[in-house]
């Protein structure tokens, strides 16, 4: 499995421009609207804050998933806050690059699947991302958008 901590996922928040008023990654003292992760005793919090009223808290056994869902909160919500961006394909790869996340695990040759690694292309259905083995697609899932597609592929990288 592939790790991301905190850290690494404000770089990504750079990187993708998320406006620093949407998150906190410091130590969670901020009194207005945004969302945070804190390692507490139950595990990983990851949750919106307005008020110092914590709500929409999901609680994860490790960093990584409270990262990711940070930052599929960041990104979901894109078509919702237009401050928030959306998160494309080429992006997504930066993302798996600067996450050193291995080569063989996925591939985006546009048609040209590898083997036993995950790829996703538009088609006339929509975004289909899916597990490619000896070029032929297995476990297709097909997303309206671009944005959902992405975060798909990078969990199920991740966790492979």
């Amino acid at each position: 499995m592939t790790t991301m901590n905190q850290d690494q996922l404000r770089a990504i928040f750079h990187y993708l421009k998320v406006p620093t008023r949407a998150y906190d990654l410091g130590n969670n003292t901020r009194l207005d609207a945004c969302a945070t992760i804190e390692h507490t005793s139950q595990g990983w919090e990851v949750y919106g804050i307005e008020r110092n009223s914590k709500y929409d808290i999901e609680v994860f056994s490790n960093e990584t998933d409270a990262c990711y869902n940070l930052l599929y909160r960041m990104t979901y919500y894109s078509d919702v806050n237009k401050t928030l961006p959306k998160l494309t394909i080429h992006q997504l790869h930066s993302i798996l690059v600067y996450l050193k996340v291995p080569e063989e695990l996925y591939d985006f040759s546009a048609g040209y699947f590898g083997t036993n690694c995950y790829s996703m292309e538009w088609t006339e259905q929509g975004w289909e991302v899916f597990f490619a083995v000896n070029g032929e697609k297995h476990d297709v899932t097909v997303f309206d958008n671009e944005t959902d597609a992405c975060l798909d592929l990078l969990y199920k990288v991740m966790h492979r």
